[in-house]
Order: structure tokens, then C-alpha cells, then sequence
């Protein structure tokens, strides 16, 4: 591990401060430690979902096509969700034998 050498300074209102110290000591951990821990976890969320979600244009074109284009009936999973069926309008519904 690389020593700590950096420094942040943060405000916030004694009610989020409250807030914080209260879970920091339900997790068996000191403020600095819970604090850190979650904006790095969150950070590292952050970051993972943006290479995940970023697009090019072609690759944008490429979705929208496939969004708007007619779906396509895949005989296996037709049979696996055999008591699903399209519903009027696009959306999903239940057939079951006695519904109306």
C-alpha cells in the first residue's frame, strides 16, 4: 500500500456529520475510514459504469437500429417463457387458461 500523503478537507452541516459518525461506528470503522471507503466505492461504480455506457456515434446508430427494428420471435425462449405472450400495444402479459 502507498503511504497516505494527500489531503482533503471537507464541509458538510453537524447533521450529515452526525449522520456519517453514526454509520461510521455501526461498521466498526473511524470516520475517515467510512468516508473514504464509500466515495471510493462509489467512485470506482462511477467510473466502471462510464467506460461501459460510453458510445461512439456509429455505435450509438448501430443501437438506436436495433431499438427501433421489429422484434424477432426466438423460438427457444418463446418456449421458455411459454406462458408470456405480447400484449396489444408492446407490452407483456400472462396467459393463462380461464383469463379474459
Amino acid at each position: 500500500m502507498s503511504a497516505k500523503t494527500e489531503r482533503m478537507n471537507l464541509r458538510c452541516t453537524s447533521d450529515t456529520l452526525a449522520t456519517l459518525k453514526a454509520a461510521a461506528e455501526v461498521q466498526g470503522q473511524d470516520l475517515t475510514s467510512f468516508v473514504m471507503g464509500s466515495a471510493l466505492e462509489r467512485a470506482r461504480a462511477v467510473l466502471a459504469e462510464d467506460r461501459i455506457l460510453r458510445l461512439s456515434p456509429a455505435e450509438v446508430v448501430q443501437l438506436e437500429r436495433a431499438l427501433d427494428a421489429e422484434p424477432v420471435v426466438i423460438p427457444q425462449l418463446s418456449r421458455l417463457f411459454g406462458g408470456i405472450a405480447a400484449a396489444p400495444g408492446g407490452g407483456l402479459s400472462r396467459s393463462r387458461s380461464g383469463d379474459r
